[in-house]
């Protein structure tokens, strides 16, 4: 239905958005409500005009789960309130636009944190549902799903649901990694965790090849408390998956912690490495960026790890966590450097028992179409239940195409036979970063789709709740 700016209320305008890595743009009607009630007018906008609703925190996700072209996207970043926090129990209470460094801000100065974060301060509680999503611990802790008590659930009726982790399992496995696609979460409480202090030390240890990076991510389990690695992807033979796995423990610390210096910690940076100012920064190293760039980058990369190493051991003194985990903090507005064609990351999920030799020859699959990953991270996972969640016991293995000069239906080639031998390992991809995934490896993947469906049925009769990627992947096929 088409809706004229004439017709809009004070709330809601047409503006161009774009998913993280930024491969195309669409046209959206974007709603910015500040409370549960404006959510409801928001509902009673799109139903009247026969619009969908894709509910949208700070933009993180990479592919099309956050968009929603020619209907409505919800921006969720003003209710951003901390309800309720107790230091006692750990239990906190938040609106879906408050950020994990939100969190952390109120729950560090007390020993407590936040499982499962990853590498952006930024990423809202309702997109961290949404997305289930995962950190350097989550091979430990589990991801950020696990953390969440209960649910407010606002659905297509205007009903508000109290979903709680005890009383409505079903549902909770629906709501968590179930991509906005029920209904807007408007408030969640969640259990953290207590830690020792708010300090951590870190141990870089660099690796020879992709089974050494594996033997040591196995070593870490019962020394650290998380751990992540990075490999070069573009080495080849003995040293193929060379790298260096950053390994962290939580520690007894003396030493008070300041809150200027956890605020600093967590606030939005304006320059890259805190020292040149993005804008010029991205802009020069865009005009010179190429693959073979970053095939030297990761060279001198691994070359000042192992200098690092045999000089000082490579162990860091004390730092604060977030300090340590927030790396994204450190490349403020990275994205650009790949404008305007934007970039792609599949991010397989491989079963422990495959290891070396399926990351190997992924890592071989990439060059051989050549597209060796520009930066690429491994990371560790266990097993949940919920429905569409990205989970399992094995590695994550991150990989980034630049789309600048490349042939886009080379890389659907390479997807298809990634997606392919991934499936036949067993594995899974991250649907908030895919873009690529054909919908037969999908259901396939994530067999539990037909069980979400049939939640969303009841949630949403008329599909109000609607996405980019929920057209490309979940929307019932129309009968011939």
């Amino acid at each position: 239905m088409t809706v004229s700016p004439s017709d809009l209320p004070p709330w809601v305008k047409w503006e161009k958005v774009t998913a993280h890595a930024e491969t195309h743009s669409t046209r959206s009607l974007v709603a910015s409500p500040r409370s549960t009630d404006e959510c409801r007018e928001v509902i009673e906008f799109a139903t009247k005009r026969e619009l969908s609703i894709c509910p949208r925190g700070q933009g993180y996700s990479y592919g099309d789960i956050i968009l929603n072209d020619d209907h409505v996207v919800l921006n969720l970043r003003g209710m951003d309130r901390i309800l309720d926090w107790s230091p006692e129990s750990g239990r906190i209470v938040a609106e879906p636009g408050a950020t994990l460094g939100d969190l952390l801000f109120k729950s560090m100065p007390f020993n407590w944190t936040v499982n499962a974060c990853p590498g952006g301060a930024g990423v809202t509680v309702g997109g961290a549902i949404a997305n289930n999503i995962h950190g350097k611990d989550s091979w430990q802790t589990g991801n950020f799903g696990d953390s969440v008590v209960s649910v407010k659930l606002l659905i297509a009726s205007g009903e508000i649901l109290t979903i709680d982790r005890a009383e409505d399992r079903q549902l909770m496995e629906a709501v968590v990694a179930g991509m906005g696609l029920l209904g807007i979460v408007v408030e969640a409480t969640l259990q953290l965790k207590k830690v020792p202090s708010p300090f951590i030390e870190v141990l870089f240890t660099p690796v020879k090849n992709t089974h050494g990076m594996i033997e040591h991510i196995e070593e870490a389990r019962g020394k650290f408390d998380s751990f992540t690695g990075w490999a070069d992807a573009f080495a080849k033979g003995p040293a193929l998956g060379r790298g260096c796995v950053s390994s962290a423990r939580w520690v007894d610390a003396p030493t008070a912690m300041s809150e200027e210096r956890l605020a600093k910690s967590l606030e939005a940076p304006t320059k890259v490495f805190n020292l040149f100012p993005q804008d010029p920064t991205w802009f020069v190293l865009n005009k010179i960026f190429h693959p073979s760039l970053m095939r030297f980058a990761n060279y001198f990369q691994y070359q000042a790890f192992k200098v690092s190493h045999a000089l000082f051991s490579s162990k860091t003194p004390q730092m604060l966590f977030t300090e340590y985990n927030f790396l994204f903090n450190r490349l403020p507005g990275w994205p650009k450097l790949f404008r305007p064609y934007g970039y792609i990351e599949f991010q397989p999920m491989i079963p422990r028992e495959c290891g070396v030799e399926a990351i190997e020859k992924i890592f071989k699959m990439c060059q051989r179409h050549g597209f060796p990953s520009l930066m690429c991270g491994v990371k560790a996972h266990k097993k949940d239940d919920y429905m569409l969640s990205y989970c399992g016991d094995g590695y994550s293995i991150g990989i980034d195409i630049h789309f600048k000069a490349r042939d886009r239906d080379r890389i659907r080639r390479l997807g298809r036979e990634l997606y392919e031998y991934v499936l036949d390992c067993g594995g899974i991809t991250y649907l908030a970063k895919d873009l690529l995934v054909p919908r037969d490896l999908f259901e396939r993947m994530y067999p539990r789709y037909k069980e979400f469906l049939e939640v969303k049925g009841r949630l949403d009769p008329s599909s109000l709740f609607r996405s980019d990627m929920y057209r490309r992947l979940l929307e019932p096929l129309p009968s011939l």
